[in-house]
């Protein structure tokens, strides 16, 4: 495993973007699943293959986060006690989207210490705190000079926060999957909601997701974000069916539409042993 902050031009096909204090600092409902599931990488050889390259992130900058949220929403962030991490994980996400923009690795795979699509321009809930993808979309406008995105949010709760901040934003598709319980805005253009019942079972999660696909391929971004949250586990605590299956099956169409240019950010989910096989199944596929 090598821990690098530069990478080779075209040298990388996995960044894995990971620091230890998401263990230790994360928000309790999500942090006991980040190192046990940065563990299982270990245990399949993943993070020994040549191509891939663990990195570890820098908190994201002050300015950009002013440049997303309310000043009333980072001082209700800065009270909660989780500041420190909420920037941390948005410094992963930046880093992560930043090192495919750039070519420097065909994808990557964000681990985070607290969640973000609850996030928005003034408010936050459900372990979220700033929102990471709304911010790495900046941070990517700011300094890359590209405008186009995808989100693809498989966690089943609603993006809500996502959907404030980018929803209206005519560059930006949000192709959202969720049990139905709608919250907060959702006008413009290019917003999409794939709406699934409580025990949606794999097939009928993968048949959407097809679908959700074939929109996004039409859409022509420059950079796709995908949500990923395995609280959609029949094991774990949001809502959907969903087997220990069914992650490679999802990564693996995900790859087939678009195998570069995909960022994953880690979103909800718990259970250790959902968190081992769902996201070792996830990063086996990008890694390959």
């Amino acid at each position: 495993m090598n821990e690098e902050e530069n990478n080779d031009t075209g040298s990388i096909e996995l960044a894995i973007v990971y620091h230890p204090d998401f263990t230790v600092q994360g928000y309790p409902v999500l942090r006991d699943r980040v190192g046990p599931a940065f563990d299982e990488l270990h245990t399949r050889g993943l993070l020994e293959l040549e191509k891939v390259e663990v990195i570890r992130p820098e908190p994201a900058e002050e300015e950009l986060m002013a440049k997303v949220h309310s000043e009333s929403h980072i001082r209700g962030v800065v009270n909660s006690g989780y500041y420190e991490v909420a920037l941390l994980s948005a410094g992963a996400v930046i880093r992560g989207s930043d090192e495919v923009a750039t070519r420097r690795a065909a994808n990557s795979f964000c681990f985070v210490g607290v969640a973000g699509h609850h996030a928005s321009h003034d408010g936050f809930w459900g372990f979220c705190y700033l929102n990471d993808v709304a911010m790495a979309i900046q941070y990517l406008r700011d300094n890359r000079y590209i405008n186009r995105f995808t989100i693809i949010d498989i966690d089943p709760h609603f993006g809500d926060g996502t959907r404030d901040i980018l929803g209206p934003d005519p560059e930006v598709m949000h192709i959202n999957f969720h049990s139905g319980y709608t919250m907060g805005r959702d006008d413009g253009t290019n917003n999409l909601d794939f709406v699934l019942p409580y025990d949606a079972d794999d097939e009928q999660f993968l048949k959407e997701v097809d679908e959700a696909l074939k929109v996004a391929l039409s859409f022509g971004h420059d950079l796709l974000f995908v949500v990923f949250g395995h609280d959609n586990h029949r094991d774990d605590y949001g809502a959907f069916e969903l087997s220990d299956d069914v992650y490679s099956r999802f990564a693996l169409k995900v790859k087939e539409s678009f195998p570069r240019r995909v960022c994953y950010v880690l979103s909800g989910g718990s259970n250790p042993r959902v968190g081992r096989k769902a996201i070792g199944d996830v990063v086996e596929v990008l890694a390959s």
